[in-house]
């Protein structure tokens, strides 16, 4: 798995430190995380699955997470270009990439590479699982947004912070990372 030995994906578990991860450029990220039973219970509800990465160098150190859900994609609301490949249903199935973050001492080392490939890799075995075409982000600002599109993401048309990519552009984007060695 790309990342590895270095860094391990885990669901979220009561073995975790998440006290010590701090996210300053989005405190409430940060926050989700830390909170004495937020991240904990929503996952063990299943409101949605929250994934950490540990870096395996430093004793499990939470190096960053996102979350995952269920979600729908309206038509009308993707682009032309994909959604007349598609079937004439009044919604899709997709994936929702909820919230993703990375631990301030790991800025610049590759592990927000790293949970977005991790992140297709769970949206496209849930595709396999139930049905889905498309991971599905909500980005918090357009900085973000812009990172997401050099990740292969596309903005909907009619809100531009919110961004798909297909399960296909996932699946050639792990593959090419894979095929490289990186990250």
């Amino acid at each position: 798995m790309i990342g590895e030995p270095r860094f391990r994906q885990e669901r979220l578990g009561q073995q975790h430190d998440r006290a010590s991860f701090t996210c300053t450029r989005e405190a409430t990220l940060e926050r989700y995380l830390t909170d004495p039973g937020r991240a904990a219970r929503e996952n063990k509800r299943n409101v949605s699955a929250v994934y950490v990465l540990l870096d395996t160098t430093q004793g499990d150190r939470i190096a960053g997470y996102f979350t995952i859900s269920n979600t729908t994609l309206i038509p009308a609301l993707v682009p032309v270009d994909v959604a007349k490949k598609l079937p004439r249903y009044d919604s899709w199935g997709a994936v929702k990439l909820g919230r993703m973050a990375r631990h301030d001492e790991y800025a610049g080392l590759g592990p927000g590479s790293i949970l977005i490939v991790r992140a297709f890799s769970v949206a496209l075995s849930v595709a396999e699982q139930s049905g889905s075409l498309a991971l599905v982000v909500d980005a918090k600002n357009e900085t973000l947004a812009a990172w997401y599109v050099n990740q292969g993401f596309r903005p909907l048309p009619e809100s531009p912070l919110t961004l798909f990519i297909t399960n296909a552009q996932m699946a050639a984007y792990v593959k090419a990372l894979t095929s490289a060695g990186e990250p």
